[in-house]
């Protein structure tokens, strides 16, 4: 009887090579469209298939990893496209992907912001960057700050008020930031909670320095 089973299982089973075929095959398609998608600059949807890209049993390959970095940085969220870049580092450590890494760890730091309740958390920078991609990372936090009172990731260097508490961002340092009535109850003394990093970039490599 057992033996029966065993072989009915085995039948009802398909080959591992089969299984693997599907998912290149799914990944292919996906990753079509999302190339496609790039291709419009339409940022948004490339998020979106490269969320599928991700739940897909097939590896994520050099390519998916950098343009889901790109979508990333489009849509102010250097914190992912940092750990989209970490991973295509680990495929193949590229020029590109190391000047990227060494720019966002000498030009960014990690922040997490709280606020409670919620429409008390208003973000803002004391000076906008000029950068286009910095601005975004600054209004991606605004809006999240806005809509959820919280914001976790990377923001440019520079000087921002959330919710009434001035901080510094600088690379390499990690601020945590609680306004709550916890905090409140204790006259919101040293609220920002400031932890160095360890390093970050998988390929720490800077642009090249011209000789005098």
């Amino acid at each position: 009887m057992l033996h029966a089973i065993l072989l009915v299982a085995a039948l009802l089973t398909p080959p591992a090579s089969a299984t693997d075929d599907v998912a290149a095959a799914e990944h292919d398609r996906v990753a079509d469209e999302m190339e496609r998608l790039a291709e419009r600059k339409i940022w948004t949807g490339v998020e979106r298939k490269f969320a599928e890209l991700e739940e897909l049993d097939a590896p994520l390959t050099l390519d998916d990893l950098l343009i889901g970095a790109h979508a990333a940085r489009e849509l102010g969220d250097v914190a992912s496209a940092y750990t989209r870049l970490k991973a295509a580092a680990k495929i193949k450590g590229t020029k590109e992907i190391g000047d990227w890494l060494w720019d966002i760890d000498n030009n960014y730091g990690h922040v997490d912001l709280v606020a409670v309740p919620a429409r008390s958390a208003a973000l803002g920078a004391m000076q906008m960057p000029f950068d286009p991609n910095q601005r975004r990372a600054v209004d991606a936090a605004v809006k999240s700050a806005k809509q959820d009172g919280a914001f976790r990731g990377l923001l440019p260097k520079g000087m921002y008020d959330f919710a009434g508490q001035k901080f510094e961002v600088v690379p390499g340092i990690s601020v945590k930031i609680e306004v709550s009535p916890r905090m409140r109850r204790q006259g919101l003394i040293d609220p920002v909670i400031v932890v160095r990093d360890s390093p970050g970039a998988v390929v720490p490599s800077a642009p090249q320095q011209k000789d005098d």
